[in-house]
């Protein structure tokens, strides 16, 4: 008879967990060089400042013992950001001039609303890999469209009812429009099961309401991060446990309590810092969740993964003709 230990041995190595090896040492020098850089240049160095960083991350962030790699141009990122910033100087100057001609420009916004966020999420997505394998993101415009009615018109019109509802169809669009290399995402989760996380943080949140009146303010931050730690815990638990790609199925172990001490730790070190130990929280932050993220069958992530390389290998990589602008969206 099998003894429980050898059982709860064999169940823990069903799942391969995420790591995160990254210091905060090391991204202080990151960070700061690119907050110097970014106000020596007046902005332009930003485009550099977020492939570095995103680099860093994914670089130092391990699936087995293979990192991500985050692959975008800074160039294709500036150009973005120039587009959007001009197209903003333009709609300012306009509606300043001609409000009516501020308003046709803002309805000519919202027609390509569906469009921007399609090209920013596939560009996100095919700059992102591992184990030379790229993500992938296809969604029709007329799809993200409809799917924007959601949070411009209806959520709106139900004062805030319908967002639970919002929330999961979301998750669910970018899952299911998702691959890695030529293997879809998939997503099980139901819209009642975020309306019941939702309702929950709900109620946390009226905690903290009341929590604050009492203190008088005085201890609203803590009630707030126990609120915020519960709905982050919450949520994500729900959207990792019901993703799937191919065989494999996410797990999440982030919980109240451990969210609570990070979030309140982080907190106080970056106030009482002035914001120099950013770096330092969020190389915890990332340290905690990646590694209570993991992927069952352990067993066949190996097999998964070299099926897949061969599958972009045969299929080719098509990357190079659609990565056009980061919109920063």
């Amino acid at each position: 008879m099998a003894h429980p230990s050898d059982a709860a041995q064999s169940a823990a190595s069903d799942f391969v967990s995420l790591r995160f090896t990254g210091q905060a040492g090391e991204y202080f020098r990151i960070w700061i060089v690119n907050i110097c850089l970014s106000i020596v240049t007046l902005g332009i160095y930003s485009a550099w400042a977020k492939v570095r960083r995103k680099r860093y991350f994914y670089g130092n962030t391990l699936l087995g013992d293979s990192a991500f790699e985050y692959l975008a141009d800074p160039k294709a990122i500036l150009k973005g950001r120039i587009v959007v910033v001009g197209g903003f100087a333009i709609y300012s100057l306009v509606g300043r001039i001609n409000p009516l001609a501020g308003l046709a420009m803002a309805l000519v916004f919202l027609g390509v609303l569906p469009w921007l966020i399609v090209r920013a999420s596939r560009f996100n997505a095919v700059n992102s890999a591992h184990r030379n394998v790229r993500f992938d993101f296809r969604a029709g415009y007329g799809e993200m469209a409809r799917l924007l009615t959601l949070p411009i018109v209806l959520v709106p019109l139900t004062l805030g009812l319908l967002y639970p509802y919002y929330a999961y169809r979301k998750r669910r669009f970018f899952l299911e429009h998702s691959t890695y290399g030529t293997t879809p995402f998939a997503f099980d989760a139901s819209a009642g099961a975020y309306y019941l996380v939702y309702l929950k943080s709900a109620l946390m949140f009226v905690v903290f309401l009341a929590g604050s009146v009492v203190t008088l303010g005085l201890g609203a931050l803590p009630f707030y991060i126990w609120f915020a730690a519960y709905r982050d815990g919450a949520l994500a638990r729900l959207t990792w446990k019901s993703t799937r790609l191919g065989g494999l199925r996410f797990d999440c172990g982030w919980k109240t309590g451990g969210l609570f001490k990070l979030y309140l730790v982080n907190s106080l070190g970056v106030i009482f810092s002035a914001g120099l130990l950013s770096p330092w929280a969020a190389v915890r932050t990332a340290r905690y969740q990646l590694k209570r993220i993991s992927l069952r069958p352990g067993g066949e992530i190996g097999a998964f993964l070299a099926a897949a390389q061969e599958q972009v290998g045969a299929v080719g990589d098509e990357a190079s003709d659609l990565l056009g602008f980061d919109f920063g969206l």
